[in-house]
């Protein structure tokens, strides 16, 4: 066999091999490459890592464990910046509204902020006893809807042992009285320890069905001289965990007769004017706009053009309405 004299003679090819000479554009056919010695790459410029092992499933479980540690990584990151979220205050305002938002469904009215500052300033037992007696006399199924009526049997002694709560606890008799009544009465609530990051959790406690005065009871560093309002708070933030879910479902109840209520509303509308008024040939709410996206979230629906206003709607009620509500009938059921 010939060799070309340009090779070292331990290499060698089949028949007539092609020689590479550098130029590849120039070969129209295929051409022979070979390398007799093994080639070392220094200085490469992919990061290789420095061992990578050789084994197809030791090369998998490094995979595998870089990717975990990735994750853990991640998951580390975003705990501290829930953390961090967490501890930014909102503006103090934010509790006053959310807690009277709360106080205006259950039917208290802003005559009854000093009776109540009177009543959540008193020893815990005796009050809650009788609020968990008048809500089982009214059948009522939310303990903050019995406070009115305890509140006018309190007097107005109940409202002057209020005023002089709230100064105690660095609040004015009439704060924020004129400027929202109902933002008043809500801070009533923050002066004794509620938090608007805490909502939830304290709506499950005037939701609960297990006797509220029980679960005060088993909370620790309560006794019978806590008032009211603290041992409250004490007991929602020691149940938090247990109350949260209770909370979730209260809210979504009512939520939901919300939307049973419009959904009434509507459909009492003259049906002349449902099906041809010139309501339907104007562009889509924004409000449709995004129930529509959240039908197709849910439940994976062809989204449609948006079309006339009258036609969302038709294919909104043609999907069963608002998918958040159709959720909670299953999970009943």
């Amino acid at each position: 066999m010939i060799r070309p004299a340009s090779l070292p003679p331990e290499c060698s090819f089949g028949r007539n091999p092609r020689v590479f000479d550098g130029n590849i554009r120039a070969k129209a056919t295929g051409t022979v490459i070979s390398f007799c010695k093994e080639i070392t790459v220094k200085n490469s410029a992919a990061p290789f890592p420095i061992a990578i092992p050789h084994e197809p499933v030791d090369r998998l479980n490094a995979l595998i464990a870089a990717a975990r540690a990735d994750m853990a990584a991640a998951d580390a990151e975003a705990a501290k910046a829930e953390a961090d979220m967490a501890a930014i205050e909102p503006h103090p305002h934010a509790h006053g509204y959310t807690a009277g938002g709360d106080c205006r469904y259950a039917g208290l009215k802003p005559r009854h902020r000093l009776a109540l500052a009177g009543l959540l300033a008193r020893p815990w037992r005796s009050p809650l006893v009788t609020l968990e007696v008048a809500k089982l006399n009214k059948r009522l199924d939310y303990l903050l809807a019995a406070f009115p009526s305890v509140l006018n049997d309190g007097g107005d002694g109940l409202a002057e042992e209020g005023a002089t709560a709230l100064i105690k606890r660095g609040a004015a008799a009439t704060d924020k009285v004129a400027h929202n009544p109902m933002l008043g009465f809500g801070m009533v609530w923050h002066r004794f320890g509620f938090h608007h990051r805490n909502r939830i959790a304290w709506v499950a406690a005037f939701a609960y069905r297990g006797g509220l005065s029980q679960l005060v009871d088993r909370t620790a560093g309560i006794d019978r001289d806590t008032p009211l309002g603290d041992a409250l708070t004490a007991t929602v933030k020691t149940h938090a965990t247990l109350l949260a879910p209770i909370g979730e479902r209260e809210l979504l109840a009512r939520a939901a007769r919300r939307d049973a209520q419009r959904q009434a509303s509507w459909s009492a509308v003259p049906e002349p004017y449902r099906e041809n008024g010139q309501w339907r040939d104007r562009a889509p709410t924004k409000r449709q706009r995004h129930m529509m996206q959240r039908i197709e979230a849910a439940r994976g629906l062809p989204m449609i053009e948006l079309g006339r206003r009258g036609d969302s709607s038709e294919w909104i009620a043609d999907a069963g309405g608002n998918p958040r509500f159709q959720q909670s009938d299953e999970e009943q059921r």
